[in-house]
């Protein structure tokens, strides 16, 4: 099948789809869901349960990624196929530009980081001594948790690191979520509805209330760019480069953002500085995407598609 002449940027009753879009859509994220979370979650903490910083991580890391595979991304195939049998064009498997690319990576840089001063600003909100307390055990949990997985003291170690973190998430996730998901919600609903709702349920997927509000929107970023690319390898990128840089930048230098690091307060002139300037290029990516999209025939408004 050549998916490249296969164009689709949003999913056409003629695709033959078996059943209701979105009761399909979230009943598939609850089979994923019990699959990778509950079943996988808890071989991989059967076998893990008292990893620590400091052991050997590569085992995890392979677990972690046969995991995703497994449990998300073949089920997804499967879901994909059930619903369909045009699977391949209704997850979006088509070529797209280098521009879109390029674009896509640019805009995530910046909206990582400027999602990265939001949460240091979330973190300065004023609570109760106690409810804050509890909040940063909790909190403290998780990042031993990521600390685990993401701990390299060499370049080959960094290496299997992104592969866990960076590349198998990026695939599974997004063929998920910007493939299966969003292509049943926009058989039913407006694009924007279905790129907001795969963005929310991007966000509550990944079960951590701290960055809850980060998340969604960088899924409703990533929601956005399979929307205007019509091809899933644009939000695939984008969320590898996402993680990557988040990996690389605490691979480097032990922190988790180089424009705001948790470890010194900032002054609202930085935060404002940085803030405009991050945000003026995230715009300005959004909106290159826009008008070059405008400039070119779209898929799926005349039929036909731009070249790969």
């Amino acid at each position: 099948m050549n998916f490249a002449e296969q164009p689709l940027s949003q999913p056409a009753e003629s695709d033959g789809t078996k059943y209701k879009p979105v009761a399909f859509a979230l009943i598939s994220l609850l089979v994923v869901f019990f699959l990778y979370q509950i079943v996988g979650g808890g071989i991989v903490l059967y076998l893990f349960g008292n990893f620590t910083v400091g052991k050997e991580t590569l085992p995890l890391q392979l677990a972690m990624m046969l995991a995703e595979i497994l449990f998300i991304l073949i089920p997804t195939f499967f879901l994909a196929k059930l619903q369909t049998k045009t699977w391949g064009r209704f997850l979006r498997l088509r070529k797209t530009d280098l521009y879109y690319i390029g674009l896509a990576v640019i805009g995530v840089i910046a909206l990582q980081q400027l999602l990265e001063i939001y949460l240091y600003l979330q973190d300065l909100i004023p609570l109760p001594h106690q409810i804050k307390h509890l909040i940063d055990q909790f909190q403290k949990t998780i990042e031993e948790t990521y600390k685990v997985l993401l701990t390299a003291r060499s370049p080959v170690e960094f290496s299997f690191v992104v592969l866990a973190v960076a590349v198998t998430p990026a695939i599974c996730e997004e063929t998920l979520f910007r493939g299966l998901v969003q292509s049943n919600f926009e058989l039913k609903m407006s694009k924007t509805k279905a790129i907001i709702w795969t963005g929310v349920i991007f966000g509550a997927y990944h079960l951590n209330p701290f960055d809850f509000v980060a998340l969604c929107v960088l899924g409703i970023y990533l929601s956005y760019l399979v929307s205007v690319s019509g091809s899933i390898i644009v939000p695939v990128v984008a969320h590898f480069t996402n993680n990557f840089v988040s990996t690389l930048i605490l691979y480097k230098f032990n922190k988790e953002s180089v424009i705001a690091p948790a470890d010194q307060k900032l002054g609202a002139g930085y935060i404002i500085a940085w803030s405009l300037v991050l945000f003026l290029i995230f715009v300005a990516t959004t909106t290159s995407m826009v008008n070059y999209s405008k400039s070119r025939s779209l898929p799926g408004e005349n039929g036909s598609g731009g070249s790969g």
